[in-house]
């Protein structure tokens, strides 16, 4: 065996050794992922007697704790005329879907736009949004929640699903970038082929562009769907009277009274508020996890 046969084989092994290494790492790093789930989902099937002598192991009697969930687990809001209405888990559910698919489209379509006319048409103006973006990035805005919550009151947006969705839709972030990359990276030929034909600025961006970025778009707009469909926060703060089953989990955790402070009820209601999240991910994978490259120019 040559010298030079003898250092690739050497260096085989060696990349062998460190890819069945990171497989290694990779395989412990999904099992550690996935035990708690599955403890959470085992648990949500046990009454709190059970759950105490047996933390975690299978149920000896299956119990179904949704139900209780779907009947018990109620909301309280205040009205404006100081009346409480309680909200249950259908109408949150709505809420969150409302909330998170309207901030999430809004999320994703405006830096996505803004970025392909940044990247397409190279004028002075694209390029301070560019620099407005990263500085924005780089800068920390602290202690503007006040000014917000004022301005959202003038504007008369405050406590309204859809004035979340417009106070969402900006293109401060690093999705602009993301978008930015990939229409720098696209060959003008798309184009230039589409506007030796007649079409338009409009029609080129819709019919062209669009169509060849919709991986990227509903990747970005599923992690922002993920995003506000976790945060309890800002409807805690903009929307006192639509709870979301964020919020709600995030009250319920301070439940001490009822039943419904139990471990295995809130692990209940943690699947529960999983399971919008699973069956988006299983309708959409195929598209979200396809191929993002583009192929190259036919003639």
């Amino acid at each position: 065996m040559s010298l030079k046969n003898r250092k690739t084989l050497q260096q085989s092994r060696k990349w062998s050794f460190f890819k069945a290494a990171v497989l290694i790492l990779l395989v412990i790093y999904a099992v550690c992922l996935f035990l708690p789930l599955l403890w959470a989902f085992i648990t949500a099937f046990k009454t709190q007697r059970e759950f105490r002598l047996n933390i975690i192991g299978l149920p000896k009697n299956w119990t179904w704790n949704f139900s209780t969930i779907y009947n018990e687990f109620y909301v309280p809001v205040s009205t404006q005329t100081g009346a409480t209405e309680y909200v249950n888990v259908m109408q949150m559910l709505i809420n969150s879907m409302l909330y998170s698919v309207g901030c999430a489209f809004c999320g994703t379509l405006i830096p996505c736009t803004t970025a392909y006319l940044c990247a397409r048409y190279n004028y002075r103006f694209s390029k301070l949004i560019y620099s407005v973006v990263i500085i924005v990035m780089a800068l920390p805005i602290v202690g503007s929640l006040p000014a917000e919550i004022s301005m959202a009151m003038s504007l008369g947006i405050y406590d309204k699903i859809w004035g979340l969705w417009l106070m969402k839709a900006h293109f401060l972030g690093i999705y602009f970038l993301v978008f930015f990359n990939m229409f720098r990276a696209m060959p003008a030929a798309y184009t230039e082929a589409a506007r030796i034909d007649g079409a338009g600025n409009w029609m080129v961006m819709l019919k062209i562009i669009m169509p060849m970025a919709k991986n990227t778009f509903f990747t970005v707009m599923l992690i922002n769907f993920i995003t506000y469909w976790n945060d309890y926060q800002t409807p805690l703060v903009y929307l006192p009277s639509y709870p979301t089953l964020a919020l709600g989990m995030y009250r319920m955790s301070y439940i001490t009274i009822n039943e419904l402070s139990t471990v295995p009820m809130r692990m209940t209601a943690a699947i529960f508020m999983l399971i919008p999240t699973l069956a988006l991910f299983a309708c959409f994978h195929k598209r979200l996890l396809g191929n993002l490259t583009m192929g190259g120019v036919k003639g």
